[in-house]
């Protein structure tokens, strides 16, 4: 063990920042899913196992590339903490997470709007069969029709909207929060629904992990406290969900597990996070005589604002910029993601990776504390959208895909309109103390 640990300091350390976000939530009682704890968590797990150094690619990273990786840790640490310290001196006291049932609003028209985006995703798995001629998992060859070579149009955005529905059926399949079984029972049936579907239609690991991680933090809110131990065996189960789908996609060049040692079937999975790492520090410590991608002067960074609009594809084209994934940020051909903070070193420059972080935990943390208090469903439901991408910025920075934005304007608009605006009560007292004044005002008057 020791041994191990002074072949592995980095790993090492790492390791046990990541234990300690664990074994904090438990030992103290406290939300393991709350921004700081997330953030470093994911943050440190990762790199951790980037840097084992199974594969010769992982270099160790340059003194830039750990200023700018422990620069955004500090900096969401640090918008956290302020919101923390500034809500604190207003007198406001944050005990437990607030879970009470929402009485006036209409479930049953929530779980009825849903079926819109669920209808746009069936059109989405019907346009997929046209093409293929069969649900992708019952195809003779599905990792033929799952390559980038293969172009589904906008069908592609709707067939993966799979954990929109999960967020929108899940928030209401629990008893605790949704008083009634009519519209809990037809949103626990379309939970499994969708889920399957979208497993079926198109066996992605974004919208598989999207979907599972969405159902485990709604089940930590509004049903029971979720624990250490099974979040750790979440993640393993992660890693054999991983394989079993890379299997199907034919990513080892066999489409069986037969003879497969264990060495080969991790190693995939470790590139998978790994090459985040090694791509960073290869693009921000490039030689001065070769530009590895133009700065975009911040126009990039709302790329998924108007992506539907072409209008960032526009910019792109012009300009030469890499699409979602840095097409030409690869350490190693065919591994070209990258870690989150190279979007944003890349669109922002240098005062981005410290100023975007800070910002994000500012907002996150506001909107986390707001779940200490009564939450109608939109505040549940944007915080477990927004924490999960969080949790996924060492792969790639959600906020430049259009989707995301489309499924935004989804979970605003729908739990918007099933709130009752009459029945609220703040509204409702706010309401009679101004007719009071108006009726004091009248008699004044007359």
């Amino acid at each position: 063990m020791l041994s191990w640990v002074l072949n592995h300091p980095e790993s090492s350390v790492l390791f046990l920042t990541s234990l300690f976000c664990l074994w904090q939530s438990w030992w103290f009682k406290r939300d393991f899913f709350s921004p700081a704890n997330i953030y470093c968590f994911t943050q440190t797990i990762t790199l951790g196992i980037a840097y084992l150094n199974l594969n010769p690619a992982m270099t160790p990273l340059q003194p830039k590339t750990w200023m700018f990786w422990t620069g955004g840790l500090f900096s969401f640490m640090t918008g956290c903490f302020l919101v923390s310290l500034l809500l604190k001196r207003n007198g406001s006291q944050f005990q437990t997470i607030a879970l009470q049932p929402v009485e006036i609003y209409n479930w049953n028209l929530h779980v009825l709007l849903s079926f819109i985006p669920f209808c746009l995703f069936m059109v989405g798995i019907w346009g997929l069969v046209q093409k293929t001629g069969s649900l992708l998992v019952f195809a003779d060859d599905p990792a033929m029709w799952m390559t980038k070579d293969v172009d589904y149009g906008y069908y592609a955005a709707l067939f993966s909207s799979g954990p929109l529905l999960t967020l929108l059926y899940g928030v209401a399949s629990f008893k605790k929060y949704n008083p009634f079984f009519g519209a809990r029972l037809v949103a626990r049936i379309m939970v499994l629904l969708s889920i399957t579907l979208n497993l079926l239609a198109y066996p992605n690991r974004g919208a598989l992990f999207f979907n599972l991680g969405a159902l485990l933090i709604l089940f930590n809110y509004l049903r029971k406290r979720i624990s250490p131990v099974l979040i750790m065996i979440s993640l393993l189960l992660a890693v054999f969900a991983f394989v079993g789908i890379s299997m199907i996609r034919d990513q080892y060049g066999s489409g069986s597990v037969e003879g497969l040692a264990i060495e080969t079937a991790m190693d995939l999975p470790y590139k998978y996070v790994a090459n985040n790492y090694w791509n960073l520090d290869y693009v921000i410590n490039a030689p001065t005589d070769i530009e590895y991608h133009p700065h975009t002067y911040g126009i990039d960074f709302f790329y998924g604002i108007f992506d539907y609009l072409r209008i960032g594809g526009s910019f792109r084209n012009s300009y030469g910029w890499d699409g979602l994934f840095n097409e030409r940020v690869m350490k190693v051909s065919g591994l070209n993601t990258t870690h989150y903070l190279w979007d944003v070193y890349k669109d922002l420059y240098m005062p981005g990776v410290f100023i975007f972080p800070f910002l994000c935990g500012f907002g996150l943390t506001y909107l986390y504390r707001k779940l200490y208090k009564p939450f109608t469903p939109k505040v549940i439901l944007f915080y477990t959208f927004l924490i999960y991408l969080v949790g996924w910025w060492w792969f790639t920075p959600g906020y430049k895909q259009g989707i995301y934005w489309v499924w935004s304007l989804f979970l605003f608009i729908i739990p918007t309109v099933c709130q009752s605006r009459k029945s609220l009560p703040a509204e409702a007292s706010l309401s009679k103390e101004l007719d009071g004044k108006h009726t004091g005002e009248d008699q004044v008057s007359a």
